[in-house]
């Protein structure tokens, strides 16, 4: 059975001393890294966050071929103490907002396609059940109004923000950008830079 060693670097010279301190490397797999990249943070230790494909292209040119749970946490380690990684940050909470909210509002949205695509098919079948329609008919009714307060939701944290208020008047009278579409294209540009 093997051991894991752990090892920091220390040049002492007359007047100081320079350590190599213990740095966490993560890939940003949804939304499952976060709570223990906040903690890392709170602590003030170094963290950084590899996009999953940056971790993979790594780990595969070291050789390290199986993949599993093991092998990519030692090539994240590997990766972690022979590069440069731009130390991880979190967002504000209001682009976490942003992001629960765009995503749940893509949700409904897709939802709500769904059921009218259904109410649409039923309406052309040979038979079809009034009953049906009418439950179809209060859904899209129900997911419209939740659509609505998600819109409503979203653009509170957008307007309520200061930064986030500046950036959307800068480009709210252009065509075709609404609040909704700023709020996933400011969050989505935000999040995929790691």
């Amino acid at each position: 059975m093997g051991f894991i060693k752990y090892s920091i670097g220390i040049d002492i010279s007359k007047d100081d001393f320079q350590a190599v301190p213990l740095y966490f490397v993560m890939e940003a797999t949804g939304i499952y890294y976060e709570q223990l990249a906040w903690y890392l943070f709170s602590k003030e230790l170094n963290v950084s966050v590899v996009l999953p494909t940056k971790a993979k292209n790594y780990i595969r040119s070291t050789g390290l071929k199986s993949k599993n749970d093991k092998i990519d946490a030692k090539g994240l380690a590997l990766m972690g103490a022979q590069q440069q990684l731009r130390s991880w940050k979190p967002l504000s909470k209001k682009i976490y907002d942003l992001r629960t909210l765009t995503r749940f509002l893509e949700d409904l949205t897709c939802q709500l396609t769904s059921i009218r695509n259904q109410k649409h098919a039923l309406g052309h079948s040979m038979y079809n059940l009034k009953q049906v329609i009418d439950i179809q008919n209060k859904t899209i009714s129900h997911l419209e109004n939740q659509i609505a307060q998600v819109r409503v939701l979203i653009e509170e944290v957008i307007l309520k923000d200061p930064v986030l208020k500046a950036k959307y008047a800068l480009v709210k009278d252009l065509k075709g950008v609404g609040i909704t579409t700023f709020a996933v294209i400011n969050y989505k540009s935000i999040v995929f830079i790691l």
